[in-house]
């Protein structure tokens, strides 16, 4: 559930927004590197979490200590939706849908944004799964969290998904009519 190996809600929203937040984290400057990545990162989770308010408070507390420049879209919108497929279809003359062609991922075109705002609302809707429930399982349980964060890195790594580069900034636009 949002790329994470879990079918619990909260464990898995807790770990992906933990995971989009290490993901894009400053390599050349962040602690959580090297041989205590993972003890870092754990206690980072914690730490984070204690004087948060809300999910938003969270990742900014969590981004300070892993110094992290900017949140990057792509990287998040990997993490819930590893294996989205994109498609194209052209428009005839006459109005009606043309070819469908499903285009490459190598082409870098993100046209799918779902922001944490919306997937924690579907949750509150759905399950009543609230901020307050995915800051105590950071509180409570940044081991599981970092698990499965581990996990899901080890994977990554082993499918050879790049770490975005420092010189690359990714911006969300809005087009209102």
């Amino acid at each position: 559930m949002y790329g994470i190996e879990t079918e619990d809600k909260t464990t898995a929203l807790a770990s992906a927004l933990s995971y989009w937040v290490f993901r894009c984290r400053d390599k050349g400057k962040s602690h959580a590197m090297g041989l205590k990545t993972w003890e870092y990162f754990q206690s980072s989770i914690q730490n984070a979490a204690i004087p948060s308010r809300n999910i938003d408070d969270y990742i900014e507390n969590l981004a300070k200590k892993l110094i992290v420049a900017h949140l990057n879209p792509k990287e998040w919108t990997r993490i819930i939706a590893p294996k989205q497929v994109v498609l194209r279809a052209t428009v005839n003359d006459d109005g009606s849908m043309g070819d469908i062609q499903q285009i490459d991922s190598d082409q870098n075109i993100d046209l799918w944004w779902l922001g944490w705002n919306d997937i924690l609302a579907k949750l509150k809707y759905t399950h009543g799964i609230s901020d307050r429930h995915i800051l105590n399982m950071c509180k409570s349980k940044p081991h599981v969290i970092t698990t499965f964060c581990r996990v899901r890195f080890e994977c990554d790594r082993a499918l050879n998904i790049p770490e975005e580069t420092e010189n690359t900034l990714d911006v969300e636009a809005t087009i209102n009519a």
